[in-house]
């Protein structure tokens, strides 16, 4: 007799398990950006969801101090402009931060970040663009490669107390 193969369960992210933790709902999805690129817009679509409603999250180092990092989320098709976000926020300047050095920055490497998760781990503010206001849901990494959470956006928001600013033109 041949024995059926169980299908394999993913074990939760620490991410999904603060969702839990302060009772959020989401759903894990798989928008496969790193290895796809653009497709990952494509497979939106075919989900279902609206490619801009996929974020994603860039940490930047305001005025080249060492402390002073912040977390930048932003639909996955838009390029962040450095020099507005300072002026939204009132900087000198800002840079993206040191790729090589993430893990140690906020705990994840890059395509993990998750402001999930460096809200919490590191406390860094978080600073949504304000064209996702216009979604229910947003997805997010879930803070492992391939893995993110849809959600709706106002919760996210909520728990990351985040703020929402003019990231691109």
């Amino acid at each position: 007799m041949k024995k059926m193969a169980k299908k394999a369960k993913l074990k939760k992210t620490n991410d999904e398990r603060i969702l839990d933790q302060h009772h959020i709902e989401y759903v894990e999805t798989h928008f496969d950006w790193i290895n796809k690129g653009k497709d990952a817009l494509a497979e939106a679509a075919t989900m279902g969801v609206d490619p801009k409603s996929i974020l994603k999250t860039i940490v930047l180092q305001a005025n080249k101090n060492p402390k002073d990092y912040l977390v930048v989320c932003l639909p996955l098709e838009y390029e962040l402009d450095l020099k507005l976000v300072a002026q939204q926020l009132n900087k000198k300047q800002v840079h993206l931060a040191d790729n090589k050095n993430l893990i140690n920055i906020t705990g994840y490497v890059h395509g993990e970040n998750t402001p999930i998760g460096i809200k919490i781990r590191k406390g860094f503010p978080i600073y949504f663009d304000e064209r996702i206001k216009v979604f229910e849901k947003i997805a997010v990494s879930a803070g492992k490669i391939g893995r993110s959470v849809l959600l709706k956006q106002t919760d996210l928001v909520k728990l990351v107390a985040g703020e929402y600013i003019r990231v691109a033109e």
